[in-house]
């Protein structure tokens, strides 16, 4: 269900309930947002009207959000009207709380518009920041667990008998090598499409490509660079496909 807040500037105000999940139950919100302050039998009349909404969606609470000052008794008698069910309720001063935390002055700026002083600007880019280093250091454990599991995978085959098993570093050197040759292959595809003015490339990305393509022609000798026959292409393909696998990829992984 469709969420409308009631704001100075809105014309209409909107009830609404939604649905949402809390701690994987089904919840549902209710706003009432009217002007200037009402007598608490008109927020106790508007809460038990979304309540029926709570028994018509089975859910398992309700949130309850007001622009409206509710004492501590108010709040209580709310939330005992129904003790089957779980409430939480955001009041007037509750929000302004919430409002005022410094991950929130940005939504606050934007909704609000209700300009940050310049002690909240630095405690807003502060937790900003502090977020975006969580985030990143997140993302390098995570690089760094899926790096072990590959090497666990690869590892299980250290007890078999026979031909010695490939290491990591010898699989990950065997697939960057067959990316290199079918990267190199496609590439003078493409320069014999431009040549032909079959297709235009960004100049300075050509001019990258062309960088690359000299790299890859003094690693390996321009000899063992193709042409292949199409056997030979197939097999060239089938390994890289192979060992991505092997290094946790989906089946025909051959982008480059």
């Amino acid at each position: 269900m469709i969420l409308i807040l009631h704001i100075p500037w809105v014309k209409k105000t909107v009830a609404r309930i939604w649905l949402c999940e809390f701690y994987g139950f089904k919840w549902i919100g209710a706003v009432y947002f009217p002007r200037g302050q009402q007598n608490f039998s008109a927020i106790k009349k508007k809460y038990r009207h979304d309540l029926e909404g709570a028994y018509r969606n089975g859910a398992k609470g309700i949130a309850f959000i007001t622009n409206q000052e509710l004492s501590l008794m108010e709040r209580k008698t709310l939330e005992e009207t129904d003790e089957t069910l779980d409430v939480r309720i955001y009041h007037l001063e509750r929000i302004a709380n919430i409002l005022n935390m410094p991950k929130m002055y940005g939504i606050r700026l934007e909704y609000l518009e209700i300009e940050m002083t310049k002690e909240e600007q630095l405690a807003y880019f502060s937790y900003v920041n502090e977020q975006g280093i969580t985030r990143i250091e997140r993302k390098l454990d995570d690089l760094c667990e899926n790096i072990r599991n590959r090497s666990e995978r690869i590892s299980v085959f250290d007890d078999i008998e026979g031909d010695e098993v490939r290491t990591l570093e010898d699989v990950l050197e065997a697939e960057n090598m067959f990316l290199d040759k079918i990267w190199f292959d496609r590439h003078l595809s493409l320069e014999y499409r431009i040549e032909q003015g079959m297709e235009d490339v960004n100049p300075e990305i050509w001019q990258g490509a062309m960088e690359s393509a000299r790299k890859v022609i003094e690693k390996y000798g321009e000899e063992n660079l193709g042409p292949y026959s199409d056997f030979e292409w197939g097999m060239l393909n089938g390994k890289l496909s192979a060992l991505r696998w092997v290094l946790g990829d989906e089946w025909d992984m051959l982008d480059t």
